[in-house]
Order: C-alpha cells, then sequence, then structure tokens
C-alpha cells in the first residue's frame, strides 16, 4: 500500500530548542518548503492554533515556491462558512496543480477555541464538524446548485463553480474520543493518531478500522512521532540527552515547552499514560521528552540510526499506519538529515513489504 511522508511546516524557525518569538519569517517559510520538498517528503502539515497566522495564506506561499510537495492544512470549522471555506480550497487545489488536503481540527482545548469566541462544547464541536465535511463535499462534488439543512448548517442554492483539481480533496480527521472515533469513522479519508507502542497503536486502528467497516469505509491511519537519528546509536542517544537538557534549562526558566495544559487536555493525559510504563518503550520509543514537558507536546520519539528508527516505524506500518507525519527538534538541519538517511531507507522497507504481500496474496489466491 502506498506510504505518504508527511513533514510539520512552521511559519518561523523556531523549535524547542531554540524558541524565538518571530511570528513571520517569509523567507524561512520558502526555505522550509522546499527543503521538504527536496528531501522527498511528500507533504507538509500547516498547523492552527487560535493566535498563529493563517494557514491557508502560508499554504498559498508554499505552493508558489514549490512544485511536487503537498500540504495539509489544519482547519477549524466554525469560524469560516463551509461553502466558503469549500471554495478556498478548491480554489488553492487548482492553483497548486492538486496537491491540497484538509486537516479537519475540532479544537482539543475550550479555553483556546474561546479565544475565537467558540463557547461550544467538544462534544458539540465534533458533530458540527461532521457535519462540516458533508457541506465540503457536497459543494465540490455537486454539478449544479443544492440546498443543505442540518443541525448546523443551512442554506438555498450553495455551489462552487470552482472545482477540485483531484477527483477529491483528501479529508484528515484527529481525536481520540468515542464520539471522535465514530463520527472520523463516518467521514475521514485518513484518522489521525499520536504516537504509542506498536501493541497500542494496532489497538487504536483496530478499533477505528471496525468503526469504519460498518459503513463500508476503509480509511487511511497517519501517525505523527518525533524521530532522533545519530551516525551510530550512541551518538542519537546522547542527542535525546541534549534535547532533555535543553528543554529542562529552558523551562527552569519560567518557559513552558508545547501548548498548555488545562484540564481538558486529553491528549497530554494519554501521553503521559504511555510514558508512565518506562523510559524507553518497544526499544527505541523514549518517553523522556514527553514526562519533561508533562505531555504538553503530545509527543515521543524514535531514537537511533536512520536503519533501526526505520525498523521501528516498519512495525508500525505492519500494523496499519501507512503514512508517517515525522520530524525532528531542529528545523532545517533535522528536515535534510531525515531526507538523506531516514526516507530513502522508509520507501525501500516498504517497497520490500508489498512485494512480500503481494507474493503471499498470490499464493494464496492460486491455492484457493
Amino acid at each position: 500500500m502506498p506510504c505518504e511522508i508527511v513533514g510539520l511546516h512552521f511559519h518561523a524557525d523556531s523549535s524547542e530548542l531554540h524558541p524565538v518569538d518571530n511570528v513571520l519569517d517569509t523567507d524561512f517559510i520558502r526555505d522550509y518548503a522546499i527543503a521538504h520538498e527536496e528531501a522527498g517528503f511528500d507533504r507538509v502539515l500547516i498547523g492552527q492554533t487560535a493566535t498563529w497566522p493563517d494557514g491557508l495564506t502560508i499554504a498559498s506561499h508554499i505552493a508558489a515556491v514549490t512544485s511536487k510537495l503537498k500540504f495539509m492544512v489544519a482547519h477549524r470549522p466554525g469560524f469560516i462558512a463551509p461553502t466558503m471555506a469549500a471554495r478556498m480550497f478548491a480554489t488553492l487545489d487548482q492553483l497548486s496543480n492538486g496537491r491540497v488536503g484538509v486537516h479537519i481540527i475540532t479544537g482539543a482545548s475550550d479555553v483556546e477555541m474561546q479565544c475565537d469566541g467558540d463557547f461550544h462544547t467538544k462534544d458539540e464541536r465534533y458533530r458540527r464538524s461532521r457535519e462540516y465535511v458533508d457541506v465540503l463535499r457536497q459543494i465540490w462534488q455537486s454539478d449544479g446548485p443544492t440546498d443543505f439543512e442540518g443541525d448546523w448548517y443551512r442554506f438555498n442554492q450553495g455551489f462552487s463553480k470552482i472545482k477540485p483539481k483531484q477527483t477529491a480533496i483528501p479529508v484528515y480527521w484527529g481525536g481520540g474520543s468515542e464520539l471522535a472515533v465514530k463520527l472520523g469513522a463516518e467521514c475521514a479519508d485518513v484518522y489521525a493518531i499520536g504516537p504509542g507502542t506498536v501493541e497500542q497503536t494496532a489497538k487504536v486502528i483496530d478499533g477505528f478500522k471496525s468503526a469504519a467497516a460498518v459503513h463500508g469505509r476503509n480509511p487511511g491511519i497517519s501517525m505523527s512521532i518525533r524521530v532522533i537519528i545519530g551516525e551510530t546509536e550512541k551518538e542519537a542517544w546522547d542527542k535525546a540527552q541534549h534535547v532533555l537538557d535543553v528543554v529542562t534549562k529552558i523551562q527552569s526558566s519560567g518557559t513552558k515547552i508545547g501548548r498548555d495544559k488545562g484540564p481538558d487536555d486529553q491528549g497530554a493525559k494519554q501521553m503521559l499514560a504511555i510514558a508512565e510504563q518506562g523510559d524507553c518503550l518497544d526499544e527505541r520509543l523514549w518517553t523522556g521528552i514527553t514526562k519533561a514537558t508533562e505531555g504538553r507536546l503530545h509527543a515521543m520519539a524514535l531514537v537511533g540510526t536512520a536503519e533501526q528508527v526505520s525498523d521501528s516505524l516498519m512495525a508500525y506500518y505492519e500494523v496499519g499506519v501507512d503514512r508517517f507525519l515525522i520530524n525532528g527538534f531542529e528545523t532545517l538541519s533535522d528536515v535534510r538529515l531525515l531526507g538523506k538517511g531516514l526516507i530513502p531507507l522508509i520507501r525501500e522497507k516498504v517497497a520490500i513489504a508489498d512485494k512480500k504481500l503481494r507474493i503471499v496474496t498470490n499464493i494464496n489466491g492460486n491455492q484457493e
């Protein structure tokens, strides 16, 4: 099956190791996008919060300075009418020659959503997001004006003259609550999950796939995970220790690394629950940074050589992950490092695994 390699795009040259206050660096946005394309990434995620620059505008800039790199634009329903959003994404898809994906972000924190005037509960937001996806697809696919009346949106004669360049713009969806899984299983093209052990990841995937199968669907699975690569295993673990030392020092000065961890941050709680199992799980899943930031990063890291880390990623691939959102703790240097060593190995090993699967499938088919 295809394996998509996704990077995480930033609007300024800032990371946990060297946080800066620069809100928007246009030269960095250009250089970072080009670096991802040259490194062999298929796509980049452009994030969204209540205070960051607009992701669609940044995606337009990235589209202009690259030729192949796709983007997954994080988008929060509730602030733009879905009919208008459908036209905006379709326009960008045409201008970029079919490189757009939309990541529906329902919003983990009630407090942050209220910054933009949204006082709905998380469950209400998920139900709204589900209907929002229906509207997007109706506008993208309809040949003429259509009406819609749901629980959250209503319009008459809605239509977009401009259609996506792609047959369908892929819709990514995240969330670990029971309702998030239920609704995502109904509408998502790709379900996004966070890091965990291989065993835990397999259970999450099985649960989501089972829910989707009820509707005759089989969405892809994207897993987000940090990676720390060294020429030797010792060098990689030395880098991990350096990350921990720097983050600890920054936090001791009063600066919090990662998002604000409120009482409703279920993602942080889930990360910490996994981290309580040990500092290193599945041989090289490092939880030290999870504990140090109290789960605010929603992150864990695979630590080792490119060969070792690619083997670990293949263990996730074998249980159903077909998209990897990977990044390190530096910006440009890590993107180039991943392109030099890790990404070619992932693609090589995925091709070998797929070939073996085809052989086994053909043998079993012939036996039948």
